[in-house]
């Protein structure tokens, strides 16, 4: 009986670390539309990605965007420099480059190449 429980929990486990996948959340539609507007863009991060790694990774894109993190709330604040597609675009890369698989946005899971193709352009 010991053996079936164990053996339970393994594969329990196993699923749900394959099912588990490093995301962001996007502000709501109208939120996001007004942000992009303004080049003030927000995340709100899993707690799987670390506040060091966004700001270690975002010093390679000063020249497209400002970063700021949030530790508290794990909110990172994305302000481009100047508000243009391609620094939209570099903000997706950081995102990559970041371990975020998923961005959450409108109840939707969106791959990170698809939010960047549909939304940061």
């Amino acid at each position: 009986m010991k053996k079936l429980f164990f053996s339970f929990v393994c594969v329990f486990l196993t699923v749900m670390s394959l099912k588990a996948q490093v995301y962001a959340v996007a502000p709501s539609k109208a939120e996001y539309a007004a942000q992009k507007a303004t080049g003030v863009i927000t995340f709100r991060f899993g707690a799987d990605v670390l506040p060091e790694t966004v700001i270690t990774k975002s010093e390679d894109f000063q020249q497209n965007f400002t970063t700021t993190f949030d530790a508290n709330t794990y909110t990172g604040t994305f302000t481009m420099t100047p508000n243009s597609e391609m620094n939209r675009l570099m903000l997706g890369r950081l995102l990559i480059m970041c371990g975020v698989e998923v961005i959450e946005f409108e109840g939707e899971k969106l791959p990170v190449y698809q939010f960047s193709n549909e939304q940061l352009k």
